[in-house]
């Protein structure tokens, strides 16, 4: 008989132990990721565990995001690609009963489910389902060869040597001292797509609780300038490429197509299956097509929510007020986006 059971943090072994054997877990479901976000957001962590035997058989992460702006939301999980509930149907159901209760007593105006249907399907009429983003996957295999030679585009290919020919190198970075040369490039790319950046402590805390075990970070310079930089998350089967960033004035050679290669021939040397550029919206064509021509297959994914759609990874990005706020973005220094990201970031989980 299965119990439902609230987690804290002496559980830690036993969802370390019930990770290591579920092919539906994701990065996202490991405390380190729960640590890392709370630590920097300050959300409340409300995970729910079903408990046999003393053995954990499903989990279900939640936080609490408290926002004047985005209202009060339950969500599984902030900044998360996906994360809903992992174990058999019957175990998921009884979760998610749980979760509506505890929505209720907390007075939450919605609950949120992040889920990707050919994983874990969730059938509950009490949630309308968001289709709005699709994610993209290279499969991998132990030799890089076959990988190389399965590009679709084989100009891919060629992107890659002229990085290399153009006088990019790589390396794995060590020190937070590469974190922050990383950070600067990230949000500097983010800012020309007229988007706010995370906060620097969200990537602290992520080099602080993640790494190396879940994190790398892989740096690209040229003649000892760094000028891109790609941070993975992996978990069992599945590398993510999760936050990429480069130099403007390089981009002609090739920077970002060099780190999304030698990342995924890091992902066959460690035994990774699967390469995931995660997620994308649907109406992105463009950069829909530029992963394609790694050969990506793409996946639909469906965000749940009761008992009315709410939170801004339900928003339309052609939406009017999203094209006001990318034109007033991309036209700002830089420091107004690395100040609109402290100040909004902590809204929009």
């Amino acid at each position: 008989m299965s119990e439902v059971i609230t987690l804290n943090g002496s559980h830690d072994p036993m969802v370390e132990a019930f990770l290591k054997t579920s092919d539906e877990a994701t990065v996202y479901h490991t405390p380190e990721w729960r640590d890392a976000i709370a630590a920097t957001y300050g959300y409340e962590p409300i995970y729910l565990g079903c408990v046999e035997n003393d053995n954990l058989t499903a989990l279900m992460p939640m936080m609490l995001v408290k926002s004047w702006l985005t209202g009060r939301r339950l969500v599984s999980l902030p900044f998360s690609n996906i994360c809903g509930p992992v174990g058999s149907a019957s175990q998921t159901a009884l979760l998610i009963e749980e979760a509506l209760h505890i929505y209720a007593e907390r007075n939450a105006r919605a609950l949120e489910i992040r889920t990707q249907p050919s994983i874990k399907q969730v059938s509950d009429d009490r949630f309308t389902g968001v289709n709005y983003f699709i994610t993209s996957i290279v499969r991998l295999y132990p030799d890089p060869d076959r990988v190389w030679k399965g590009f679709k585009d084989r100009n891919m290919r060629t992107e890659v040597r002229q990085a290399m020919k153009k006088g990019v190198e790589t390396r794995a970075g060590a020190t937070e001292e590469d974190l922050r040369s990383f950070y600067d490039l990230f949000a500097a790319s983010r800012l020309r797509h007229g988007v706010p950046c995370q906060p620097y402590g969200f990537f602290r805390n992520l080099w602080r609780h993640m790494a190396p075990k879940y994190l790398d970070l892989i740096l690209a310079s040229v003649g000892g300038q760094v000028v891109g930089g790609l941070i993975t998350l992996g978990l069992g089967k599945t590398l993510c490429a999760a936050y990429i960033g480069s130099d403007f004035a390089f981009r002609s050679r090739r920077v970002h197509q060099l780190m999304f290669w030698k990342a995924m021939e890091m992902g066959c040397q460690r035994g990774f299956e699967a390469f995931d550029f995660l997620r994308t919206p649907r109406s992105s064509e463009t950069l829909r097509y530029f992963k394609t021509r790694w050969g990506a297959y793409e996946v639909d994914l469906e965000y749940l929510y009761h008992p009315e759609v709410a939170g801004t990874a339900s928003t339309v990005e052609d939406s009017a007020k999203y094209a006001i706020m990318t034109r007033v973005l991309k036209r700002s220094p830089l420091f107004v986006g690395k100040m609109l990201g402290r100040l909004l970031y902590r809204h929009l989980g």
